[in-house]
């Protein structure tokens, strides 16, 4: 049976609750701080409905972005969502709703969050030695959602006795949040239930291998990526006597698992495609960002640019343009940049870097030219819109960027930092309703819904006598408390 919404989520939040009572505070702290689900307690439920697995996803991202570091630079975002779209586009629901998302971690790994959501770890792009090797990773997570195995688990419920499904579910769960101790959580349990619990998990593994690897061949590229990043992993493993790599901890590799890989790729035409450029340009970006002295950071570029020890040389030259600019370094920076453009002169990354380099230089008119140029070409960039969006605001011109951030919420209505910018727009022009409402929205979907409401109140102190305004608002409150209501209980 399909329990109603609400129903749906008090069962998988008593199975949790369940948990609490087998596991110990340190579990128990770490699975609360993605989650924080409601109750769960009727064993029989048997299954959820995609619309209900999505809503639950969506509770599970508000609460990850309280504890989880999201990368925020939109061209590296922009780089994962295509690549997933890419493979989505090649699985066997191609119609399904995707978010891919990236945290900023150095750890390698990557999770699948029920309704379509699946994270991948700064390190895990990192480590992979090529393209099709990240992809392989995107695949498999993709296939753990296309085939429902959370909905999947809880359906196994029927065949569980209550404190086995709680060991199982909420393991599963941490696990896929990327923080350890899933794993660890199952085998907790009684020695019958651990078993069972891992070979529940371990079945899931497979198929997701299984079919991974099919979305991986037919998006066009390289199978064989798959059992090579298996066996990269397990020779970290070996070489790392003290820290076992996050990938492990979350999708167990084992030699048999290697081996069935492998023999499963040697069935698929082999397909060498380079990878791209933009590949190339996102993981110099990330080593730009990364924490540390800013100023071996851009010596470790330059050395590399000396020395050749690069892959792409665009590609690194691009990484030291941005390390450039964190370090203020502007004059060498713009000498940089122009030699970027001299080989791409419309590559619209090397475009934004030319303005950011003048916005970095306070020389903003020639910044805001280059913007309009680049935006003329393509509007439909959305890394663009956000740069452009930024430095608009930095420079004051707060209704131009207002009406560049209500196009780009009509195609991602879920971005909280789009909402944030729109608040200081609509600020900017002393439209308080509007700020109130759109800062209301940034903290309803970065997971603080008492922030939220009490924005959205401020709001209509600004909505006046206006009936339409007013009942707006009060149905977003209403909302939001109802769910806060549902997520409470226990």
């Amino acid at each position: 049976m399909i329990l109603p919404m609400k129903d749906t989520y008090r069962v998988i939040g008593r199975v949790v609750l369940a948990a609490s009572l087998l596991y110990p505070s340190s579990f128990l702290s770490a699975f609360a701080a993605i989650t924080n689900l409601p109750d769960l307690g009727d064993e029989s439920i048997a299954v959820i409905s995609p619309a209900q697995e999505r809503k639950l996803g969506e509770e599970l991202m508000r609460q990850s972005r309280q504890t989880l570091a999201f990368m925020n630079d939109p061209e590296i975002s922009d780089y994962i969502q295509s690549l997933g779209q890419r493979l989505v586009a090649n699985s066997d629901n191609p119609q399904k709703d995707f978010r891919f998302f990236v945290i900023n971690n150095p750890t390698i790994n990557a999770f699948a969050v029920p309704g379509g959501f699946i994270g991948v770890h700064t390190g895990l792009i990192l480590a992979s030695q090529n393209e099709a090797e990240l992809a392989s990773v995107m695949a498999h997570e993709t296939a753990h959602i296309t085939q429902r195995h959370i909905p999947r688990l809880i359906a196994e419920s029927q065949r569980t006795n209550l404190p086995a499904m709680a060991a199982i579910l909420a393991g599963i769960l941490l696990a896929s949040s990327g923080h350890q101790g899933g794993e660890a959580a199952i085998a907790l349990t009684s020695a019958a239930v651990a078993q069972k619990g891992i070979n529940y998990t371990r079945s899931f593994e497979e198929e997701a291998d299984r079919i991974g690897m099919q979305i991986l061949a037919q998006s066009g590229f390289d199978p064989r990526a798959m059992p090579a990043f298996f066996e990269q992993m397990q020779n970290l493993n070996r070489l790392n006597d003290t820290s076992l790599p996050e990938f492990l901890r979350t999708h167990p590799v084992t030699t048999n698992r290697i081996a069935d890989s492998r023999n499963r790729a040697e069935k698929f035409i082999v397909r060498q495609a380079p990878d791209s450029s933009d590949f190339q340009h996102v993981r110099a970006k990330i080593r730009a960002l990364a924490p540390g002295n800013v100023d071996e950071i851009t010596r470790g570029f330059r050395d590399n640019l000396t020395q050749g020890k690069y892959l792409n040389a665009e590609a690194e030259r691009y990484g030291y343009v941005v390390a450039l600019l964190r370090a203020r370094q502007i004059p060498t920076a713009r000498a940089e940049v122009q030699k970027l453009l001299a080989k791409q002169p419309n590559k619209i990354s090397y475009r934004i870097l030319e303005a950011e380099t003048e916005m970095a230089a306070e020389k903003y008119p020639q910044a805001l030219a280059t913007y309009a140029d680049i935006y003329a070409k393509a509007p439909t960039s959305a890394p663009l819109m956000r740069y452009y969006v930024s430095a608009l605001l930095t420079i004051g011109k707060h209704q131009q960027a207002k009406d560049l951030l209500n196009t780009a919420l009509q195609q991602r209505p879920e971005d909280p930092e789009l909402y944030r910018m729109l608040a200081q727009a609509s600020d900017g022009i002393g439209d308080k309703y509007a700020a109130h409402k759109a800062m209301g929205e940034h903290y309803y979907l970065s997971g603080s819904p008492r922030a939220a409401i009490e924005q959205f109140q401020l709001a209509g102190r600004y909505a006046g006598d206006n009936f339409y305004l007013q009942s707006s608002l009060e149905a977003r409150i209403t909302t939001i408390k109802e769910e806060m209501a549902v997520y409470q209980k226990k």
